[in-house]
């Protein structure tokens, strides 16, 4: 990420924290399937799905088409983010406590009411205590494919895409008019303050960077074949054509790795020509 764009969206967010608890508890980050990430006040969720206030404008999110709601930015720990890549619903509090569970209803206000049912039943949290909320079922590794047209290996062959370096080997060689699909989940940090999924992050986007991929924002996941041409895979899960033969390298789209945290994970599957 660039230092200038880091560091003022970085101010932003700190005077957000710091201008008063009671504000800062009702503004959440949806994660959106796409990798969009809209912020603004958390106002419901019924059986619409969330209720968004953007600008003074109500948004309406269904519930399959958020992958998390972020009180607090930023990657979870290690061993959470493993869980959350399995495809587990999880609630991380602010403590770093990890409980397992689904969220059913938002109600109240400053702070909001959370509820969450777990096995043991209905517990209820307020968004002073959550960090972050992880809806399940959508992350799950699908293990990278190696075997031929639509075989679809275990978890352990996911490819681990640090954010903090431009290029990771996929360790694939693939052939020119070979279709792969990718599902990629997970989040990086890509300034002091500021996250991403794999579908970039637009908010923090700046125009003048020299990103890999021009037209694709800033922490997006991208791919190169051997030193072919960089391009955008995002939260794109339908199958791309791979325009040359060569080694598969996938990357984070940013011009700035230094100050860049955590990593995706991202399952790929060769569905043949």
């Amino acid at each position: 990420m660039l230092k200038t764009t880091t560091a003022l969206v970085g101010a932003g967010l700190c005077s957000l924290v710091l201008s008063g608890v009671a504000n800062a508890q009702e503004t959440a980050t949806l994660v959106l399937q796409n990798g969009e990430r809209p912020s603004g006040e958390l106002v419901d969720l019924n059986a619409s799905g969330f209720t968004l206030r953007v600008s003074g404008q109500d948004r309406q999110f269904s519930k399959s088409d958020v992958r998390a709601v972020e009180f607090v930015v930023g990657a979870p720990a290690p061993e959470a983010q493993a869980r959350v890549n399995a495809g587990q619903a999880l609630v991380i509090l602010r403590s770093g406590q990890v409980v397992e569970g689904q969220l059913s209803d938002v109600g109240g206000s400053r702070p909001l009411r959370l509820t969450i049912d777990t096995a043991g039943g209905q517990r209820e949290f307020t968004s002073n205590d959550v960090a972050q909320i992880h809806l399940g079922g959508r992350g799950a590794a699908q293990g990278v494919g190696t075997a031929g047209p639509g075989v679809v290996a275990g978890a352990p062959g996911a490819v681990t895409v640090q954010g903090n370096q431009p290029w990771t080997d996929a360790e694939i060689i693939v052939a020119r008019g070979e279709r792969l699909q990718f599902g990629g989940g997970g989040d990086i940090m890509i300034g002091a303050n500021a996250s991403s999924g794999v579908g970039g992050s637009p908010a923090v986007t700046a125009p003048t960077s020299k990103y890999p991929v021009a037209n694709a924002p800033v922490g997006a996941l991208i791919g190169r074949i051997g030193n072919s041409a960089p391009f955008l895979i995002g939260a794109n899960n339908q199958p791309m054509t791979m325009p040359v033969a060569g080694r598969l390298m996938l990357g984070v789209n940013d011009d700035h790795f230094p100050d860049n945290s955590g990593a995706y994970s991202v399952t790929i599957t060769r569905l043949g020509r």
